[in-house]
């Protein structure tokens, strides 16, 4: 025992990761099956994949992944812990394995907007699309991080399989990272080009494996119905630049600025805070404009930060009549934090890898200002994104300033804590109901033609589930097994 534990003190990050995945692999038992999830895990899902997703999606990757957790409950608590442990590693091996950072990243990952938890996380078929697919990006950050080091990396000629393997696998599970996922091979390839004057054949390989997934997915006839306006659901672009540009601007009024960027009041205020300090341990180093230039690009940094917690904890989100202008304060921010991130005195590499994390976000948003629909979860990569560049940032910190922070990393741990408890009772609150819910409509549907189902409590917590129409009322119904000719009436939790 003695051992063990000095073991854990001189080496704690296997036992931190450790820990999380099992708090994880509690809580992540608790997520109820809702919405689309009922589809997929019915007869319905099997018949998608008779016909091979043909005019449904090309996330083919995506959906067979949907498939499999949606049948069995203990393989879809696993992969969903382990996904989530998985993208936690990632980050802090990418950002340089920084003593306490494992903390803070569990930490943001814990309070992030609850749309954004319900949408990618708990939600199954969401998670299936938006978690997994940014754990694969992470995977092929975290192999090629070697471009950003002195010496030229050094990769065997074996890899060139499963690099073609990840490339090709990670653009078949949403569209927004499948195009994202050919930008940054492409980067990658060029990067490791320009400095080391060598091509990789891992970073071919994998390139190839990008291109050849987004071929096969957008071959898919579901997206000719969307280019042509065929598809009911989903659309692209519009009959003319000035429609199109009035599109990309609504959708970045109603929903990019705030669920991107406004409503990340954790992470807007720990970007503050790492700005702050990462400020004041290298301004000395530049001239007086350019520490002005830094200067007046933080203050909007740290505004913002304070503007979005305002409205955050009080959950006072601007209306309509205010909606332009914090859609205004959210692009001056993002201007701002270019600036700031341009004028830090860093070197080469080191500049080149928080701005690569910089542009990633930007490129994992891009694409929603001409799609719809578009909602919380498609920001789940660039949240993710942005908590690397936190890390990043405060890797670039002088170690004397870094050891004084890392002191305060139990109290992350501590926070973290509470958080993962109070998500631990929501959800074990929703799923007593919804396992009482369906054993009680298992139940009466055998004597009764109407069978009353509660609406599960904590809604805010869970997307898609309470049975709002009748086709996810035949869904629940074709999942749970209960006889497709009986009546649901849905009724409030007090009735």
């Amino acid at each position: 025992m003695k051992n063990m534990i000095n073991k854990i003190k001189t080496n704690p990050l296997p036992f931190a990761y450790f820990v999380i995945f099992v708090a994880l692999l509690i809580l992540c038992s608790l997520f109820p099956y809702t919405g689309d999830d009922w589809a997929w895990g019915s007869a319905l899902g099997i018949e998608r994949l008779k016909t091979w997703f043909d005019n449904y999606s090309g996330r083919y990757v995506g959906n067979l992944i949907v498939l499999a957790l949606t049948r069995s409950n203990i393989l879809k608590t696993v992969v969903m812990s382990g996904t989530v442990t998985g993208i936690i590693v990632l980050i802090n091996n990418i950002t340089k394995k920084q003593r306490g950072a494992v903390w803070i990243i569990t930490l943001l990952l814990v309070f992030m907007p609850v749309g954004l938890l319900k949408q990618s996380i708990v939600w199954t078929s969401g998670f299936a699309n938006y978690a997994t697919s940014i754990f694969f990006i992470l995977l092929y950050v975290y192999y090629s991080r070697g471009i950003y080091e002195k010496e030229p990396p050094k990769y065997p000629l074996w890899h060139i399989l499963p690099m073609f393997v990840l490339g090709f696998v990670s653009s078949l599970i949403v569209e927004h990272i499948t195009l994202y996922s050919v930008v940054l091979a492409i980067f990658v390839l060029v990067y490791a080009i320009v400095k080391f004057k060598k091509v990789y054949a891992s970073f071919v390989s994998y390139l190839a494996g990008t291109v050849g997934g987004t071929v096969l997915m957008f071959s898919n006839s579901v997206y000719h119905n969307v280019v042509s306006g065929n598809d009911s659901y989903r659309t692209i672009g519009d009959n003319g630049i000035v429609s199109t540009v009035k599109r990309a601007f609504s959708a970045y009024l109603d929903t990019i600025s705030p669920e991107g960027f406004f409503k990340n009041f954790v992470l807007n205020v720990f970007i503050a805070a790492v700005c702050v300090i990462l400020w004041h341990s290298l301004k000395n180093k530049l001239s007086l404009k350019t520490r002005i230039i830094g200067e007046l690009s933080l203050t909007v940094i740290v505004m913002y930060a304070g503007f979005s917690l305002m409205f955050g904890v009080g959950r006072l989100y601007p209306d309509e009549r205010y909606k332009l202008l914090q859609s205004f304060a959210t692009a001056v921010y993002i201007l701002a934090m270019f600036v700031f991130l341009v004028v830090l005195p860093l070197t080469g590499d080191k500049k080149a890898k928080i701005l690569f994390m910089y542009f990633s976000t930007g490129c994992m948003i891009a694409p929603l200002f001409v799609v719809t629909p578009i909602g919380s979860r498609c920001f789940f990569a660039s949240y993710i994104m942005m908590i690397a560049l936190v890390v990043e940032l405060f890797s670039n910190v002088d170690d004397a300033v870094k050891q004084s922070v890392a002191k305060y990393s139990k109290t992350a741990m501590i926070v973290s804590s509470v958080g993962l408890l109070y998500l631990l009772y929501v959800y074990s609150s929703i799923y007593v109901a919804d396992v009482h819910r369906i054993e009680k409509a298992q139940t009466d549907s055998q004597t009764k033609t109407v069978i009353k189902v509660k609406k599960l409590p904590y809604d805010d917590y869970v997307w898609c589930s309470d049975l709002q129409n009748d086709e996810w009322k035949d869904r629940f119904k074709a999942f749970n097994g209960i006889d497709e000719n009986v009546k649901i009436k849905v009724v409030e939790r007090n009735n």
